[in-house]
């Protein structure tokens, strides 16, 4: 007789916690390969998708999805990339600024800076290009904008030479050792702080003009801005005093740096301007304010000269060489494992103790999700020993393979010579040749750049169980045909066992607790009422089980009271024609009665409030409750109660009306109406039953 199967199984996060793993997130829901967010590719804009625009020469990122585009006319455009809809700003031939222009933008401000035109840095509203505030000069000194960015105060910051003089051709120059200094200028127009760093001293005289697109400038909070001077490699991070809060070198990875921006969590991205034979060395960098480099952005291989990033997380990237700007967003991917960089995780059991040495361990199993073009790979061995050689050493298993120091590859090269052949994408397979009391599983998930496989439940079965025991002795006497038949009738052992664990939980099927989804409205169906589908889960779950003490009071005014509390969440008021009756012997309020509640003594009414019934579906359920739990004989009639008072309709005080102290009604801080006071029109004088709705053109307090 065999022994009745047991089997560990992994099912909850603490399950899994008993080992260790490698790049791989534990869920109540499963286990699966980290998964971060990374750049990706959303929309690139070209110069011909702006209709009568020529080749684009800076931008800015306005709100929603809309850029302001400059061409190399001089020529503004808004452009709107979602709806594909432009409209000229400032049309070729305005003489306001140039096509060297440098733009900034955040919220409804617009900046421009113009190193060669009368206007050196000005605001415009974007809405209609009127001029808002200009500078040509600060403190005395002519302004020579070098770069330009704006953060969420509204706040413009612009790179400039603060020590200029007039070079031998007679164009300005810095001269050797001349400072450059970011100035911050307020949303009006004022110069508020100065910004600058013994670094930012040129070594050797540069004419102006030979400086642009040497320095760039980011913002990465009001009063912070951030400052690379591509030449030098030097990036400098400034506090709202002015002081630097720190200053850094770039990675040899940087190539030739272009483009500042500061994304969340005040992360800065460095682009590389390298030319185009360069792409597959090229990446935007991404560091810590610290000068840490952390990663690589490998959605975007292209050229970078302009980065910016707007308040949703996306990052805008300008290819002046090719005149196109991408659009990078955001996107959940697969974490490549640091090892090896690929979209892999592993992990390794603790040892699954049978307590009897030479335990025959029989099959795995595992309900997981494997999407096309991913793998798991489950390898495993068995012993009965917890000690070993491993590395040239003997080793406690459980200690070597739980200790994070050593690296994943080792662990497997050292070990290789115990494990099984890779047992891929397993969903019932058995474990042959696993002999000892003590088994190990060693669990592989290689994913792809978007999806990975996930495990949501594991067994691991033994002792070994096979039918071949109920056949005849003749079929067990040869071992290789047994091992093979032991193989075959594996199969059918599955199916069954499987379907002895159905039938023996059928009972939780018809727990209301125990299912969800459609199951729950099926469920709801056994009740013989044709409202499951209407039904949000929790109420009707409630329903499920209230049933009993429901139908023993359907047909009465109790019953159909908790059912429509039970669906709407409030007490229902259900008015019934006895209760009517001593009024409507009164002949002045009969006719309004009858119109509001009718004259069938088998008739009811159940009002409700509107937020119960906000849509047809909604009214349609409230009405076939009512219809099925009313008796035979009766009628309902449901009422939506509406938040207004008008006299001979359904005005209930203290339900849908509401009476308070007469108070003054302000109209401003000066005007004052008193209580008094009554509002009419014309032909409708002093009817207070006409016109006067609630919460609509009027309101009680």
């Amino acid at each position: 007789m065999q022994r009745p199967a047991r089997f560990f199984s992994f099912n909850k996060p603490s399950d899994w916690e008993a080992g260790s793993s490698a790049n791989l997130t534990v869920r109540e829901d499963g286990v699966t390969v980290s998964r971060t967010e990374k750049y990706s590719l959303y929309r690139i804009v070209h110069a011909a998708d702006i209709d009568g625009a020529d080749a684009v020469a800076d931008f800015a990122v306005g709100p929603g999805s809309k850029l302001y585009v400059l061409d190399a006319r001089a020529s503004l455009w808004v452009h709107d990339y979602e709806n594909r809809h432009s409209e000229p700003l400032y049309s070729p031939g305005h003489r306001l600024f140039s096509h060297r222009a440098l733009l900034a933008s955040r919220g409804d401000a617009l900046y421009i800076a113009d190193p060669v035109g009368e206007r050196r840095v000005f605001s415009v509203s974007p809405s209609n290009g009127q001029l808002l505030w200009a500078a040509q000069e600060w403190n005395g000194l002519e302004l020579f904008p070098l770069a330009t960015a704006a953060d969420a105060g509204r706040n413009l910051y612009t790179v400039v030479p603060l020590d200029c003089e007039v070079g031998p051709l007679g164009h300005p120059e810095v001269p050797q050792g001349g400072r450059i200094v970011i100035l911050q200028w307020s949303p009006s127009g004022e110069v508020t702080q100065l910004y600058e760093h013994d670094s930012l001293r040129l070594e050797q005289p540069c004419a102006v003009h030979a400086l642009r697109g040497r320095f760039y400038v980011t913002a990465a909070e009001p009063g912070s801005p951030v400052l690379l001077d591509a030449a030098t490699g030097t990036t400098i991070a400034f506090r709202p005093d002015g002081a630097a809060r720190a200053a850094f070198g770039l990675a040899p990875e940087a190539g030739k740096p272009a483009g500042l921006s500061t994304g969340g969590g005040g992360v800065l991205y460095i682009g590389d301007s390298s030319p185009g034979n360069a792409r597959d060395e090229r990446f935007i960098l991404q560091y810590t304010m610290q000068g840490e480099l952390t990663a690589k952005v490998s959605g975007y291989r292209e050229r970078a000269d302009k980065l910016l990033h707007d308040d949703r997380g996306r990052m805008y990237v300008l290819d002046a060489e090719q005149g196109a700007i991408a659009l990078l967003e955001l996107q959940s991917r697969v974490n490549a494992s640091a090892e090896t960089g690929l979209p892999e995780g592993w992990y390794w059991s603790g040892e699954l103790d049978s307590a009897e040495d030479e335990t025959e361990w029989h099959k795995i199993e595992l309900l997981a999700d494997i999407p096309e073009e991913t793998q798991l790979r489950v390898s495993y061995f068995a012993t009965d020993e917890t000690f070993g050689v491993l590395g040239g050493r003997v080793v406690d298993y459980s200690d070597y393979f739980a200790d994070p120091d050593v690296p994943n590859e080792r662990k497997w090269r050292e070990s290789a010579h115990l494990w099984s052949e890779p047992i891929v994408n397993p969903k019932d397979a058995l474990l042959p040749n696993a002999k000892g009391r003590y088994l190990r599983l060693r669990i592989e998930w290689v994913g792809s750049d978007r999806t990975a496989p996930t495990i949501r439940r594991m067994r691991v079965f033994f002792p070994r169980q096979s039918p071949i025991v109920h056949l005849p002795s003749i079929y067990q006497e040869d071992p290789d045909g047994t091992r093979f038949l032991e193989r075959f009738l594996a199969l059918f052992g599955s199916f069954l066992a499987e379907m002895e664990e159905k039938i023996d939980k059928v009972s939780s099927n018809f727990d209301a607790d125990a299912v969800a989804g459609r199951y729950l409205s099926w469920l709801g169906g056994w009740l013989a009422l044709d409202v499951a589908d209407g039904w949000e889960e929790h109420k009707l779950r409630t329903l499920l089980k209230r049933a009993p003490e429901l139908y023993k009071l359907r047909g009465t005014r109790q019953g159909l009271a908790r059912m429509l509390h039970l669906y709407t969440g409030v007490e229902p008021y259900i008015v019934e024609h006895h209760q009517l009756k001593t009024m409507q012997e009164t002949s002045e309020l009969r006719l309004m009665f009858q119109r509001l509640y009718g004259d069938d003594p088998y008739t009811f009414c159940v009002m409700l409030p509107p937020e119960c019934v906000r849509t047809d579906k909604q009214r349609l359920m409230v009405e076939r409750i009512i219809e099925d739990q009313k008796p035979a004989y009766a009628e309902g009639k449901l009422v939506v109660l509406q938040p207004w008072m008008h006299a001979d309709m359904h005005t209930y005080l203290g339900i849908n009306t509401v009476l308070s102290e007469p108070t003054l009604l302000t109209l401003d801080e000066q005007s004052s109406m008193p209580h008094h006071t009554v509002l009419i029109d014309v032909d409708r004088d002093k009817r207070i039953d006409i016109h006067t709705r609630l919460e609509l053109d009027s309101e009680l307090e």
